[in-house]
Formats: structure tokens, C-alpha cells, sequence
């Protein structure tokens, strides 16, 4: 699907609040129950619109010193007074997922990493992977001690080679599962 423009929607925003915030008693969001009562109406919009806003602006600021998605993706954070509101929380979408889709909408998917521009794809790049990490039994011995130690999203990260490489492998996939 085409990326949605983060500035745009937090002006739509800040458009809906400002000709219809005071008059509205119920707005009915995306992903969201209704909200209820002026106030919280406007409250919501205000924030919403803030919160897009914010998004969008860290993101270019940061892209403009040049930090890659993941990089901004991993480092953005939200200021407290919308990191504490429950509908601003990645329920449905993430910090994470919002700030590469600013950076996709701007520059692309390429993240400026010459390797990346023709990689291998998924299971050629597996078997590699699996190759360079010793073999099945040695990735999932490493990656038995990971999970062990809490490191969920790198033992994801891993697992997903071992089962592109060795998709019958069951231990593989259970472990990935558990991950």
C-alpha cells in the first residue's frame, strides 16, 4: 500500500479540530473506540494531530543528520505528554512502523547501504547465514542460550534464517515460535 503523508494527516487533523472540535459531541476514529463528550473530542483530535506531527518532523530532522529507518526507528520516543495517552500507544501501528514509513515516503526504501541494494533474497540469503553461524545445530544452540537470556527480537531475527534455510527443521521453527 502507498505510505501515508504523516504531515499531511496531522493538518487534516488540525483542519478537523479547528471546523469541527467545538461542535462535536462523539468522534469516531480509526482503530479506536468512539470518544465521547466536546472536550475529549477536541483532546483527542489535538493529540492526534501531535502526534503525527511530532512523527513526522523527528523523523525528517533526524533523517536530515543522516540516520537510517531503523536507527531513527530505534531511537525516536515520543514526548511524555503523548507517550502516556493510551490511543498515541502502538496498538495499531508503532513508533517504530510510523517513523520508516516518513522515511519511505521521503527517500524510498533504500537505506543509503550499498549491500543492500541488491541483496540476496530471503532463503539464498538464509542458507548463508546458516553457513557463516556454523550450522543448524550450532545457530540454534546460540540461539537456545539467547532466548534464555531474554534477547526475544534477535533470537526472531536469527530464527527467521534457520527456518528459510531449513524449513522442515522442527526445533527451528519451535524455537522461532517461542521467540
Amino acid at each position: 500500500a502507498k505510505v501515508r503523508d504523516a504531515l499531511a494527516w496531522s493538518k487534516y487533523l488540525h483542519r478537523a479540530l479547528q471546523r469541527y472540535g467545538a461542535r462535536s459531541d462523539v468522534v469516531l476514529a480509526q482503530h479506536h473506540w468512539p470518544t465521547w463528550g466536546t472536550d475529549r473530542v477536541c483532546t483527542f483530535l489535538r493529540e492526534q494531530r501531535d502526534l503525527y506531527r511530532v512523527l513526522h518532523d523527528q523523523t525528517v530532522r533526524l533523517m536530515s543528520h543522516g540516520l537510517k529507518p531503523a536507527e531513527i526507528a530505534e531511537g525516536l520516543q515520543l514526548p511524555e505528554a503523548l507517550a502516556t495517552r493510551w490511543h498515541a500507544r502502538g496498538y495499531y501501528g508503532t513508533v517504530s512502523h510510523n517513523v520508516k514509513a516518513i522515511y519511505q515516503h521521503y527517500l524510498s526504501w533504500y537505506d543509503a547501504h550499498p549491500a543492500n541494494l541488491h541483496a540476496h533474497p530471503p532463503v539464498a540469503a538464509a542458507q548463508r547465514y546458516v553457513r557463516y553461524m556454523g550450522g543448524i545445530d550450532a545457530l540454534l544452540a546460540q540461539a537456545q542460550l539467547d532466548l534464555q537470556a531474554g534477547d526475544y527480537r534477535w533470537v526472531a531475527e536469527v530464527m527467521k534464517h534457520a527456518v528459510y534455510a531449513h524449513p522442515e527443521h522442527a526445533a527451528a521453527r519451535e524455537l522461532a515460535a517461542q521467540a
